[in-house]
């Protein structure tokens, strides 16, 4: 009996996903159909107010085919983003290249000044996730993923508050590299790549691992950029 009700339930659910596709299908159809009228000469006349309508049409037709071809939320890259997400801070950025996804893992995360001013934290809250995602993903197909195991992240946090150290923030510290300014004067600071899991090739759903990646890891550098604070709080 309950096999019999699972298999109706399944049917029911693609039966829903198909009349969801053909919807999309015909509203894509549409939309064409009117956009070759327009673009024809049939409509020479356009206000600023009509492109504005139009321009909102092709957004929206965006919009519904990212979400049907886009696999962060499929089972595999999901449990891959939040995996120890118990344990561990994570955060994402994205990026266009490919290129630079490769070389952030064998290199490390740049960021100026702050962290948070590129990188977006999030936790098992999928909700809190999709929302972050779609306001993010048109910045690139590959998802950085980074993480902090609890332990270190709560250990340097406590650090900087015994020492006084308020206007440091914790990613500061976690460089192996001296920070250098750029050619607009900001401070350019490089994130230890064992603090960088991979990324995710959002449209596609393939996984890249960063062999080197380690939560946990503690460089003696990180208390040498301590002392650095303390002495230059300036900087």
């Amino acid at each position: 009996m309950g096999t019999i009700f699972l298999l109706i339930v399944l049917i029911f659910a693609l039966l829903v996903y198909i009349v969801l596709l053909h919807i999309q299908l015909t509203r894509k159809n549409i939309f064409i159909e009117s956009t070759v009228k327009r673009l024809s000469g049939i409509e020479k006349s356009w206000s600023a107010e009509d492109m504005m309508k139009f321009l909102q049409e092709i957004r929206k037709i965006s919009h519904y085919s990212s979400f049907f071809t886009d696999k962060l939320f499929e089972e595999k890259p999901l449990g891959f983003l939040l995996e120890n997400a118990k344990d561990t801070r994570i955060w994402i950025h994205y990026t266009k290249e490919e290129a630079d996804a490769r070389n952030i893992i064998r290199e490390g995360f740049l960021f100026a000044d702050s962290f948070y001013k590129t990188a977006l934290p999030v936790s098992s809250d999928k909700l809190d996730l999709l929302i972050k995602h779609n306001g993010r993903k048109s910045f690139g197909d590959y998802l950085i993923v980074l993480a902090f195991a609890d332990k270190i992240f709560n250990h340097y946090s406590e650090e900087l508050d015994k020492k006084g150290l308020k206007g440091f923030a914790i990613e500061n510290v976690l460089t192996e590299s001296p920070p250098f300014r750029n050619e607009n004067a900001d401070i350019i600071y490089k994130l230890s790549n064992r603090f960088v899991k991979g990324y995710i090739n959002h449209q596609t759903g393939e996984i890249f691992m960063n062999p080197e990646f380690n939560p946990m890891y503690d460089s003696p550098a990180f208390e040498k950029n301590l002392e650095l604070m303390k002495n230059n709080p300036s900087n």
